[in-house]
């Protein structure tokens, strides 16, 4: 995954969440992230995450009702969200919000596949997107997890034009999604016994970090939870967490090549 300015390829991710100052809290502790609010009173509550090193890794803001449970969102960057968001509705899927402009920052929609798994739509102006991508503390993959991969591949390349490669596992296949030629996200098919019925369609957001284990451990301790225990996998040792407020994601670090 690389930082692209290229339509469709990924370009941002943020949190929403019930507790604002405690997933700031929360996020400092895990990753060394530093948590700001925009100052600005039309950003209602919104804030960016910045990395060790000072770029932007992702923002957070307040969720917009209580039975909005927390969660990371991922942002697919649209050179026109008017159109995207019409073939969104053409397609089977549905939204969620907007399209709506942002301050002077840009436009945004918030989707749905038609499988339920939610995704937003950003259309730069004054704020790009991500600084940083791919090195530690910061986002290097994002994963659909869903009950209909072939439909949401037909969906996906539909709206967005991804590529799409399939591999094989162990278990099934695993697809691998691309912009021109770059990976930068993949798809699992969770209808297995290896996955919980009540588990809905989501992205799931992986950031890099230096040693999964210790995350998991820090995460713990910091009052969040582990889903998955760290294991090793093709391409490294990963784990899936959970903030305070049940927000999930994952961190994985990448087996030397």
């Amino acid at each position: 995954m690389k930082i692209s300015k290229t339509p469709s390829a990924p370009c941002w991710v943020d949190l929403s969440t019930p507790d604002t100052d405690g997933a700031r809290l929360f996020y400092e502790g895990l990753f060394g992230w530093r948590g700001e609010v925009v100052p600005d009173p039309r950003a209602g509550g919104y804030g960016m995450f910045t990395g060790p090193g000072g770029a932007l890794v992702g923002g957070f803001g307040p969720t917009r009702s209580p039975k909005q449970p927390a969660a990371w969102l991922p942002y697919f960057q649209s050179a026109g969200v008017d159109a995207v968001v019409a073939r969104v509705k053409g397609n089977g899927g549905s939204v969620l919000a907007g399209p709506m402009g942002v301050m002077e920052q840009g436009m945004l929609a918030i989707c749905q596949d038609p499988a339920g798994a939610a995704f937003g739509l950003w259309q730069p102006v004054k704020h790009p997107g991500f600084g940083v991508v791919n090195e530690p503390v910061s986002v290097c993959w994002l994963e659909l997890l869903t009950r209909d991969p072939a439909g949401s591949e037909d969906f996906y390349q539909s709206i967005l034009g991804w590529g799409a490669r399939r591999r094989p596992l162990e278990q099934g296949e695993y697809t691998e999604w691309s912009v021109d030629a770059e990976t930068f996200g993949g798809m699992l098919d969770t209808a297995s016994d290896s996955f919980p019925e009540e588990l809905p369609a989501h992205w799931m957001v992986y950031l890099a970090v230096a040693d999964a284990d210790a995350t998991a451990a820090r995460c713990k301790e910091l009052g969040g939870q582990i889903l998955v225990h760290p294991t090793t996998i093709e391409p490294g040792r990963f784990s899936v967490l959970a903030d305070p407020k049940g927000a999930s994601f994952a961190v994985i670090t990448y087996a030397p090549r």
